[in-house]
């Protein structure tokens, strides 16, 4: 594992954030044109945030995708977890009972809190902090 987040949870935040922000419904070529991303890439992770009830999608020519109205109050770690994210510090933070040394590690419970205090954080930090300003969307385009 070379990030902690993968491109496409990455991605998936900030399709998120980007529609967010519109307001509006949205084509799936503006995503990609607005956030440099390849088509495919956008319509599998739509696919996935549609399933967990964070998009509404209306097909025909004034169709398009918007957000549904609970984005604004979930939190990166909502996206993340609807995309699959599972990243750990390692796997004692998950799997206590396969190490030996649990008993008498200090190094175990560093992980756990850092692992704990990233969690936090995550869930946290909701949609609503991350919407782009007017400026910062003339800068993009």
């Amino acid at each position: 594992m070379d990030s902690f987040i993968l491109r496409e949870e990455d991605y998936a935040i900030r399709i998120i954030i980007y529609l967010a922000t519109e307001g509006k419904m949205v084509k799936t070529k503006d995503i990609c044109k607005s956030l440099y991303l390849s088509r495919p890439i956008v319509v599998k992770i739509i696919n996935k945030l549609k399933s967990c009830g964070f998009l509404i999608t209306k097909t025909g020519k004034e169709g398009g995708l918007t957000i549904a109205e609970k984005i604004y109050d979930a939190s990166l770690y909502d996206i993340l977890q609807c995309m699959g994210f599972n990243s750990r510090m390692n796997q004692c933070t998950t799997h206590k009972a396969t190490c030996k040394l649990m008993p008498i590690c200090s190094v175990n419970v560093l992980f756990c809190e850092i692992q704990q205090d990233i969690e936090n954080r995550l869930k946290q930090a909701k949609i609503k902090e991350f919407l782009f300003e007017n400026r910062d969307r003339k800068l993009v385009n």
